[in-house]
């Protein structure tokens, strides 16, 4: 058995000419929040609307909870919840009679209902019209019709778009709670780098419908480390002596770049580097903006 529960090899969707995923490998572990960071147009929706069937990818497969979404279609998607761009409701219907009519349509039972409203935060509103709801609520009734079948995973499409800040904390709790108390799995896709380093156990970076980097969060937090920039008169000789005795270095643009961590201590680095006339020194932290744009080589928006 797999330790992904979702898993894709070679996904590819194309647009005429156009590629807008490109043979990519999601390895998602179960029980996780993994986020799914692209800019806009990166090819994040088109991933998600294969991954639920809604459209059919020109090559690879798609493996979810160890079956296959091509022969097992309708057994995955009981098990999976979805909020896809706007949720869909009917203004008129408190969330209440809104839930009501989703789990008459799928046979579910009436308890549901309140059990979604308590998760999701909205009971004592579930007896209002949906029309006097805010954004961040509706986003909330979106998401208890994704829960109202009890699934495993949950995949959500740039959930927090267009929230103001309380109604992206609402959404930010929400989804940790869901993860670590009811143990669901969730997929969540957003160009905001903040909010998947908020949240997310997981990292895939797509661009122009490539995956180019998936990690733990940890992982890509590794390569913002506090490192020192030093120059010197002879920066070629000061790499060979520090490379020479251990030291972890790069020679850039005839600056000398060493992370600072446990191993080689900064009063052995400068001993090295006393014949080779040492001119300046700094210290720099990369954020995660900037690692993202080194992984994807330009400035796109985030």
């Amino acid at each position: 058995m797999s330790e992904y529960i979702i898993e894709t090899s070679g996904l590819t969707r194309r647009f005429g000419e156009h590629v807008s995923v490109d043979h990519i490998d999601l390895r998602v572990p179960e029980g996780k929040i993994y986020g799914f960071l692209g800019a806009n147009g990166a090819g994040k929706t088109t991933t998600i609307r294969m991954l639920l069937s809604l459209i059919h990818s020109d090559e690879g497969s798609i493996q979810i909870m160890g079956r296959s979404l091509r022969r097992d279609r309708e057994a995955i998607l009981r098990n999976v919840g979805s909020l896809v761009e706007s949720p869909s409701y009917y203004r008129h219907l408190s969330a209440y009679k809104n839930l009501k009519i989703i789990s008459e349509l799928m046979g579910l039972p009436e308890r549901n209902i309140s059990e979604v409203l308590d998760t999701v935060r909205l009971t004592p509103y579930a007896q209002q019209t949906v029309k006097g709801y805010s954004l961040g609520m509706k986003q909330r009734l979106g998401i208890a019709q994704a829960l109202i079948r009890k699934p495993r995973i949950l995949i959500l499409d740039e959930p927090i778009n267009g929230l103001d800040p309380a109604g992206i904390q609402e959404i930010r709790n929400l989804m940790l709670s869901l993860s670590h108390e009811q143990g669901i799995t969730i997929f969540l896709s957003s160009h905001i780098l903040s909010e998947i380093q908020s949240i997310s156990d997981y990292v895939g970076i797509i661009q122009n419908g490539k995956l180019i980097f998936q990690d733990r969060i940890e992982e890509l937090k590794k390569n913002s480390q506090t490192r020192l920039s030093i120059i010197t008169d002879h920066p070629d000789e000061a790499y060979r002596a520090l490379s020479a005795h251990g030291a972890e270095v790069e020679l850039k643009n005839n600056e000398l770049l060493i992370p600072i961590t446990e191993g080689m201590s900064q009063a052995e680095i400068f001993k090295l580097l006393q014949p080779y006339s040492v001119q300046h020194v700094s210290e720099h932290t990369a954020s995660l903006e900037d690692i993202f744009l080194q992984l994807t080589g330009k400035g796109e928006s985030l």
